[in-house]
């Protein structure tokens, strides 16, 4: 009997031991990517910042938030997203083209959305841990409006640190973008190379 009770209180321990080893790592990870995603997000923000407060013409200013938003966002994960199902029955060089055309498409259009920004500031608030990523929760302080918040998911699952999605003020980006690409989609009566090109043609 005392043996029984022995191994029990040891298998016991052990348990604990794995349980609370587990947790500690699992605590440490997401710190580490919680930073990770700050940094991101500090990152973007200082340059924006930079861009966007400088008395540049707009081309210049356009040409430079495209290229921010081409190094930290995942335009590959969020060409995919939008494009739904139909990703599904699309060859491999239909599926690059798209790509291609909606990083175009989409660093265009907000890049300019971002300008629009003008005289405005970004902080970071917080961030916290989601299913897919991190949240990481900022404000846009601007001069004549109302303060926006600013949430930008963020993850690696690309194999960089990067940004997948951006909720302005409430509105979902991917949400949104998903909506209008399927649109665009059907009245092209689900031909991807067209609506591909279309993409590359909207300012």
């Amino acid at each position: 009997m005392k043996l029984v009770k022995r191994t029990f209180k040891n298998f016991f321990i052990l348990i604990s031991i794995i349980f609370f080893s587990t947790f500690c790592m699992l605590t440490v990870s997401q710190a580490l990517e919680k930073s990770e995603a700050e940094e991101l997000i500090k990152k973007i923000s200082l340059e924006v910042n930079n861009i966007i407060s400088s008395a540049r013409d707009e081309s210049v200013t356009i040409d430079e938030l495209e290229f921010v938003f081409k190094k930290y966002a995942d335009t590959n994960i969020m060409a995919l997203t939008t494009l739904g199902p139909a990703r599904r029955t699309a060859s491999s060089s239909q599926l690059e083209f798209f790509k291609d055309s909606f990083q175009i498409y989409f660093l265009n259009k907000y890049a300019r959305r971002f300008r629009e920004l003008k005289d405005g500031e970004i902080s970071i608030l917080s961030s916290r841990p989601i299913r897919s990523g991190v949240e990481v929760k900022t404000r846009v302080h601007l001069i004549d409006w109302a303060p926006l918040e600013v949430l930008w998911l963020v993850s690696d699952r690309s194999g960089e640190v990067k940004i997948f999605n951006i909720i302005i003020d409430g509105i979902n980006l991917l949400s949104s973008e998903r909506v209008e690409i399927g649109v665009m989609l059907e009245n092209r009566n689900g031909d991807i190379d067209l609506l591909s090109s279309s993409l590359r043609g909207i300012n």
